[in-house]
């Protein structure tokens, strides 16, 4: 079952060029794309994680995470190797950089499996579900007949053309901006920034239910003045109701050396995003974290999130998944036609 024919490639002179995200690797016979699943075979672009599970959840939406999306829903989550990016913080390092692995799954066996554990969506998660593209697309496909929403986590380096099509299957995505500096993409992930923005834009465009996380490093993208910027884009360009969470960062891969993130910047960057008029602003990876959504009219209690922040690990093949999310036990809903039954405020939460 694993490995078919990409899609979104044409040849070139005696290469094979890939057209599904910005690096457009170009590839001689026999080698594969920075993604690590993309690759030539007799000039032939082959998807070669395709059909391949190397770890799947069964987990509450909130884990994604997403707050205002079907608040309290379950989604069965999959992912496999492979990632178009290199972070030096990645938490999956040993996941997206391995180059083969997982059991055998098919779009269909996906959604049966779903199904019968009890989940209301699908998400693809762990490793980027770019990279596993013409899976994922296939999966949504099956999935939507079957009364199944559909997730996406994702990094969001894709080229506009491969996303507009990926996206018409996808209900909703947490974007990871990694920073708010082109140059720290370029040092520390392997990427650059305006795609990830441009791809945020669009899904917000195509109806997709967005919502976004900053990962606050130490010395690298916590500035106030990069979280000001950061905060004021996605209040501009996703609206002030887009939700935003600032993740606590943990020494962790080639940033192993660096000190745990204050609690003091963590409430900067949320004071900071509040300046800037958005309007809902969590926290992740941190105890006791800002988990329940307030009105922001009147700060009445519309949801509230019953849990404790962990690091959860679910285990593959050859390692373990390293998940640093909120940890939701139950979820209360109290909005009243979408609106806060204080002030009548309208709240954006899709249920």
């Amino acid at each position: 079952m694993s490995g078919r024919t990409a899609s979104w490639w044409h040849r070139e002179g005696g290469n094979v060029q890939c057209e599904l995200c910005p690096h457009h690797c170009s590839l001689p016979d026999g080698s594969t794309g920075l993604c690590g699943v993309r690759r030539n075979e007799g000039g032939v672009l082959i998807a070669s994680s395709y059909g391949r599970a190397c770890v799947r959840s069964l987990d509450p939406i909130e884990k994604k995470p997403l707050f205002h999306y079907r608040p309290g829903t379950l989604v069965h989550s999959f992912g496999t190797f492979g990632c178009n990016l290199d972070c030096d913080n990645c938490q999956n390092h040993e996941l997206v950089r391995a180059r083969a692995g997982g059991t055998d799954v098919t779009p269909r066996g996906v959604v049966n499996e779903a199904v019968e554990r009890g989940a209301h969506g699908i998400a693809f998660t762990f490793n980027e579900p770019i990279t596993w593209f013409e899976f994922v697309i296939d999966t949504f496909e099956e999935a939507k007949p079957r009364g199944l929403f559909t997730v996406l986590n994702t990094n969001g380096y894709v080229r506009r053309e491969p996303a507009e099509e990926l996206f018409r299957y996808v209900d909703a995505m947490n974007v990871d901006v990694k920073a708010f500096e082109d140059r720290t993409y370029r040092s520390t992930c392997g990427g650059s920034l305006r795609p990830v923005l441009d791809s945020c834009v669009l899904a917000k465009e195509m109806g997709v239910h967005v919502e976004l996380t900053y990962l606050l490093v130490p010395g690298l993208n916590d500035s106030p003045d990069e979280t000001e910027r950061f905060s004021r884009w996605a209040v501009d360009a996703m609206g002030p109701d887009v939700p935003i969470f600032f993740f606590r960062f943990r020494p962790f891969h080639r940033l192993a050396h660096l000190p745990e993130q204050s609690m003091e910047r963590m409430r900067q960057a949320a004071s900071l995003a509040a300046q800037a008029g958005a309007r809902y602003v969590y926290f992740g990876g941190v105890a006791d974290a800002r988990r329940d959504t307030f009105c922001p009219r009147c700060s009445s209690m519309v949801i509230e999130r019953k849990g404790t922040e962990s690091t959860g690990k679910v285990c593959f093949k050859g390692g373990e998944v390293s998940r640093f999310c909120p940890s939701v036990s139950e979820v209360r809903v109290y909005l009243r036609d979408g609106r806060c039954p204080g002030c009548g405020e309208r709240v954006p939460v899709a249920q």
